[in-house]
């Protein structure tokens, strides 16, 4: 509890307006740990991912990460107004939304709350288009693992906190996290995995974003 308290002040330290803050959380490696779902997804049905059937199975797969529920929480508890924006696409969005509601104890909407704002495609490349609904909802903080969460809070004008990603999350992908710490052999993705340390022993990461270093032992091996 003392450390996403701290966290909170030394982030919220530099909005020049008191009072209620508007805080943002991604979905993926943010709320709930959903790399098993994807790898069914996967294993089963291969690619394209068909995020209408990712939207219906995250209550069959996906794990909430307790101590970002916790701080949702803290954030409610308080007063302060909570929203979720992933860059899942939409459609069955609805159903992500009954399963959030369960997990949080509070009822989560679709266009309400939630928000599904997938990347934009500018010559063959994928860039996030969160900043757009960031900016909209005038929040004042949003909460994400990868560097395109950081990147669209920072185009929002926003402060940024990244949550450390579980350790089985790395292992299965390794891009967009300081660049791509499996493949650290070229320009595009200097960061080797030990670097990963000094950036959280810094508790700043690459971009200048505060980084949020939850303990979350992940799921069981069972």
């Amino acid at each position: 509890m003392r450390l996403f308290i701290a966290v909170l002040f030394s982030a919220s330290s530099i909005f020049s307006q008191p009072g209620i803050l508007k805080v943002g959380f991604d979905i993926d490696d943010t709320v709930l740990f959903s790399e098993p779902m994807f790898q069914h997804h996967i294993e089963e049905h291969g690619f394209p991912i068909d995020f209408g059937w990712i939207n219906s199975n995250d209550s069959n797969f996906s794990i909430p990460i307790s101590p970002t529920i916790d701080l949702i929480h803290y954030f409610r508890s308080n007063g302060h107004e909570v929203y979720f924006i992933t860059a899942r696409p939409g459609k069955n969005g609805e159903i992500l939304a009954t399963y959030l509601s369960e997990v949080l104890e509070y009822k989560v909407q679709k266009n309400v709350d939630l928000f599904f704002m997938p990347k934009d495609t500018l010559n063959g490349i994928k860039y996030t288009s969160k900043h757009r609904k960031m900016h909209e909802l005038g929040l004042d903080v949003f909460y994400g693992d990868s560097d395109t969460d950081i990147v669209a809070a920072l185009k929002a004008g926003i402060h940024p906190v990244r949550v450390v990603r579980n350790q089985k999350s790395i292992d299965q992908y390794g891009a967009n996290y300081f660049g791509n710490t499996i493949k650290d052999d070229s320009k595009k993705h200097p960061f080797k995995r030990e670097d990963l340390n000094v950036f959280y022993n810094k508790s700043v990461g690459v971009f200048g974003e505060s980084i949020y270093p939850i303990i979350w032992e992940g799921p069981s091996e069972d």
